[in-house]
């Protein structure tokens, strides 16, 4: 098989389910055919380790489906290696991984453990034959942990027998653990997974199967963020537009009084020189009318100040001496 050419999604079933974790695509050959299977350990952590460690170590090769029922399930996983480790594994079990919320439903093809109580899985496994097997997944250790995503077809040709005892005149499990001889002799029609390949994908690699819903979402809160980052610019933008044009009118304003002022200082200076005349005229007179005259006019004899606008003309209270000064 090429692992990159058999890639499916089952996500969009789920679309609330988050699968970002660790995959594993299994490629086997059975004596019906080939078949792929896709693991998820987002759907179940120990249930994935545990199935992907088998498969990985050859568990399963040479073993055979022991138990096919039409219209329910397949199921399978008594090796007959001889070695030590791995018939360790088929006692060796691994707690239960709470289902999913919501829950996965059990679909066609779809992989989970056998088990005789809470904490009870190790080995043995089924794949859903029926998607009105309404009863499955109510065990706590029935978790799904993976899919057949090609050759379900072939897997539904594994050959039956009928229930295992007492519901049916199939093989009786704990033969099976002798070797393979007893389904040999027994039931020589039942089928025998061949040889399986391991395929693991991790986050981000080809043929990761991402969860089209949840990256969906992700692409709406990026989206978002980038419409939120880009609102921010604008009103930053806008803000400093708003402060640079009053800054604008500040210098402009300044730059009007400026003009005014300056205009206020030419014509006092144009002014300036018909006030003196003017006080000069008046000094004259004084000089001419002597003391008798300053009582008209005695205004003139106390010291103040003239103000023509910045400039201040400063009088002698005894002669009226005229004194130009600048007073900014």
């Amino acid at each position: 098989y090429d692992c990159c050419c058999l890639v499916g999604d089952y996500s969009y079933k789920y679309p609330n389910i988050i699968m970002e974790g660790e995959q594993a695509v299994i490629h086997c050959d059975s004596t019906k055919g080939p078949f792929s299977m896709r693991f998820y350990r987002d759907w179940s952590p120990h249930g994935y380790d545990r199935a992907v460690e088998l498969y990985e170590k050859n568990f399963f090769d040479d073993s055979h489906f022991f138990r096919a029922v039409p219209n329910f399930l397949v199921q399978f996983g008594i090796t007959y290696s001889q070695d030590k480790e791995l018939r360790k594994l088929m006692d060796e079990e691994i707690p239960d991984d709470p289902q999913l919320d919501p829950p996965i439903k059990f679909d066609v093809g779809v992989l989970s453990y056998a088990g005789s109580g809470p904490n009870s899985r190790s080995s043995q496994m089924f794949i859903n034959y029926n998607a009105e097997n309404s009863a499955l997944g109510e065990n706590p250790w029935e978790t799904p942990f993976g899919i057949v995503e090609h050759g379900m077809d072939n897997v539904k040709q594994f050959y039956s027998y009928g229930d295992m005892p007492p519901w049916g005149k199939g093989p009786k499990q704990n033969k099976i653990y002798s070797g393979p001889d007893y389904i040999n002799n027994n039931f020589p029609l039942i089928d025998k997974m061949k040889s399986c390949q391991v395929h693991r994908i991790h986050p981000g690699q080809d043929g990761h199967s991402v969860d089209n819903a949840r990256r969906g979402i992700k692409e709406e809160e990026e989206e978002y963020d980038d419409d939120e980052a880009e609102e921010e610019e604008e009103e930053e933008e806008e803000h400093e537009e708003e402060e640079h044009d009053e800054s604008e009118d500040d210098e402009s304003e300044d730059d009007d009084h400026s003009g005014e002022d300056d205009e206020v200082e030419v014509a006092e200076e144009e002014a300036l020189p018909e006030k003196e005349e003017e006080v000069a005229s008046q000094h004259r007179e004084l000089d001419a009318v002597g003391s008798v005259g300053l009582k008209g006019s005695s205004h003139l004899h106390h010291h103040r100040h003239l103000k023509i606008g910045r400039h201040e003309i400063p009088l002698s209270p005894m002669t009226g001496a005229l004194a130009l000064s600048s007073v900014v």
